[in-house]
């Protein structure tokens, strides 16, 4: 579907959760269309203020407000001729809404201190995580905003709604970071691939990308993602194991095939410190955990 709407200018909207590639998807429509020689630019609609979103968007003259020494096009002229994904589009409160939809109807913008409409030729994919109908049904979004951007709607699936995804992903995150990284590429066992088949990867594409750069950028072994990633599944909410812990690890030896899950993590969590020369929050950024998370499991096992 996105390879047929990328022939013609049809606003599109895609929706999905966090990390399933929605911004590669507009990427792909972009570069499958005839504007894949100008501008595709992305804005997180979620990080513009109501007082800097006409500013940002449609741009303003000079001497509009204190401050605009020099004139400013904004991102909606910006992306002239090219393509503009409105990142988020669900977070733009219920105020600002009407001036997008003017935008997307009209293809004009009005600079802020401007006096004449400026026609923009410009493609606009909106991308959101959340079910915009339902956000219409609670009146958090706008009926005509919604209906002018859902022209075309691609839903892309989570990641653990496709599960022969993932091992074509891992082999490719693999080859990728093995080039990122200069270093050979790492191989993962029919266990462990099993094991991240049947994770149900709550951050989706994203967090499979986050685990295989982390088996380079730390050189760790290839543990399951319910230990690497267990406060993140866990809401970092879940307090440690209550099972006894398994002795103090005070160098890394070789470990076994099979482990239980307490040593497993105690291994990770020591390979981690050791890369990162004891800097604890390095350390808890490379295993993607709070850094009081990390001081509480090592001073569970022992590693203070």
């Amino acid at each position: 579907m996105a390879d047929a709407v990328a022939a013609n200018d049809s606003v599109v909207l895609l929706e999905g959760e966090s990390g399933t590639g929605k911004e590669l998807l507009a990427r792909r429509i972009h570069s499958h269309s005839r504007r894949k020689g100008a501008p595709f630019i992305p804005v997180n609609c979620a990080g513009i203020s109501d007082s800097l979103f006409e500013s940002q968007f449609f741009g303003h003259v000079r001497g509009a407000f204190t401050g605009a020494f020099n004139e400013t096009l904004g991102v909606v002229r910006a992306a002239e001729g090219g393509t503009l994904l409105l990142d988020e589009v669900g977070e733009i409160p219920l105020n600002l809404q009407p001036k997008l939809l003017r935008l997307l109807q009209q293809h004009e913008v009005i600079p802020v201190g401007g006096a004449k409409p400026i026609t923009v030729d410009v493609r606009f994919i909106a991308a959101t995580n959340c079910d915009l109908r339902r956000q219409v049904e609670k009146a958090r979004f706008r009926p005509d905003l919604y209906h002018r951007l859902n022209i075309v709607r691609i839903e892309i699936p989570p990641l653990r709604c496709r599960v022969d995804d993932v091992e074509p992903l891992l082999d490719a995150y693999l080859e990728i970071y093995s080039r990122e990284y200069n270093m050979t590429r790492r191989m993962l066992g029919p266990g462990i691939r099993q094991q991240l088949k049947s994770y149900t990867w709550p951050g989706n594409v994203r967090e499979l990308c986050a685990y295989i750069e982390r088996l380079y950028a730390a050189d760790l072994p290839p543990l399951p993602p319910s230990i690497v990633f267990w406060d993140m599944a866990s809401g970092d909410q879940a307090d440690p194991p209550k099972d006894p812990a398994p002795g103090r690890l005070t160098h890394l030896d070789s470990q076994p095939d099979i482990c239980s899950l307490a040593r497993a993590e105690q291994h990770a969590i020591l390979r981690a410190l050791q890369c990162t020369n004891w800097n604890r929050s390095a350390a808890a950024r490379v295993l993607d955990i709070h850094r009081s998370t990390l001081l509480r499991k090592m001073r569970f096992f022992g590693l203070e």
